[in-house]
């Protein structure tokens, strides 16, 4: 067993994966690897970093393999149910998150990942049951206080959504998720002004705030200000660094679909292709040919106004 406080490869690997170097990292971990191939610490990380970089596939078959190492880890369960969700697989994920609780019946990171796969089968009434079940080990985790907040504004009552976002924002005033999503949920409401304002004061916060950039990109889409919502997105792909990002290469990509710059918006969905799997991947494959069919007919002048007039 590798004493990991004196591995250095592992070390590096950590450092590498929490500075978002994920191909860099999995280098290391794959050192450590060669050296002891029962490191399960080594396997898990190399398949977070998988995760990071949206290859789940390859993620999962790493998290397997950690689990045939250490099947009593309640981390590499959750880890793989995440994953599994992001891939779409909801049940799969349940089942692990499922059998991470039982294992600890104290892991709100197994309840909270069961929820939000809850959230995305639309099953908002149950996920708020977990949720509850959640804020009886404790009452004021924050990831539990966002999770209710989502479910609640997914369930449209988008007043207890912000009291439960401002319950976090009480003990943190420079959480950029309940700001964020306070946000969503002006925008939701139609109050886009109020929404921009939340987004902004996550700028004041943080400037390279990605998720910020991209939030007020969508803002202004919703209130067709492509050009507006083009130069933020452009923000956050400078400060992405060359990293993959799905929403900000989404939003991208519609901004110049709208902005009928077909050839860069289909090299945009192009690199959503190759980077995703499942539903995004053919959400992504289906936006190329729908792009393509308006570059036609761009080109034999049938194109009517993408840009409704102001």
């Amino acid at each position: 067993m590798v004493k990991f406080n004196e591995n250095n490869a592992y070390k590096r690997g950590q450092e590498l994966l929490d500075s978002g170097m994920y191909r860099e990292a999995i280098v290391q971990f794959d050192e450590v690897l060669k050296e002891t191939p029962d490191s399960w610490k080594a396997m898990n990380s190399k398949g977070f970093a998988f995760q990071k970089m949206s290859r789940y596939t390859e993620a999962v078959e790493c998290f397997d393999k950690a689990l045939s190492l250490n099947p009593q880890s309640v981390e590499i369960l959750n880890n793989k149910g995440v994953t599994l969700s992001m891939r779409g697989l909801y049940k799969e994920a349940i089942a692990c998150f499922d059998d991470a609780f039982k294992i600890d019946s104290t892991s709100l990171e197994a309840l909270n990942g069961k929820a939000i796969a809850l959230q995305h089968m639309f099953l908002f009434k149950e996920a708020l049951d977990v949720l509850e079940q959640a804020m009886k080990i404790d009452n004021k985790h924050p990831q539990t206080l966002l999770s209710i907040a989502v479910t609640l504004q997914k369930l449209k009552q988008y007043d207890r959504s912000i009291s439960f976002f401002k319950k976090v924002l009480s003990a943190d005033k420079s959480n950029v998720k309940a700001w964020n999503g306070i946000g969503v949920t002006y925008q939701l409401m139609g109050d886009n002004d109020s929404a921009l304002k939340c987004f902004s004061k996550i700028l004041n916060i943080n400037s390279n705030e990605i998720q910020a950039w991209i939030s007020i990109g969508f803002v202004y889409q919703k209130m067709f200000k492509f050009k507006d919502a083009l130069k933020c997105y452009k923000k956050a792909q400078t400060l992405v660094n060359g990293r993959y990002h799905h929403k900000m290469y989404d939003g991208l990509a519609s901004c110049l679909t709208k902005l009928s710059e077909f050839d860069q918006a289909i090299e945009v969905y192009k690199q959503i292709f190759q980077h995703e799997e499942g539903k995004k991947k053919w959400d992504a494959q289906r936006s190329i040919k729908f792009v393509n069919k308006l570059k036609r007919k761009k080109a034999t002048g049938t194109l009517a106004e993408i840009i409704p007039p102001e």
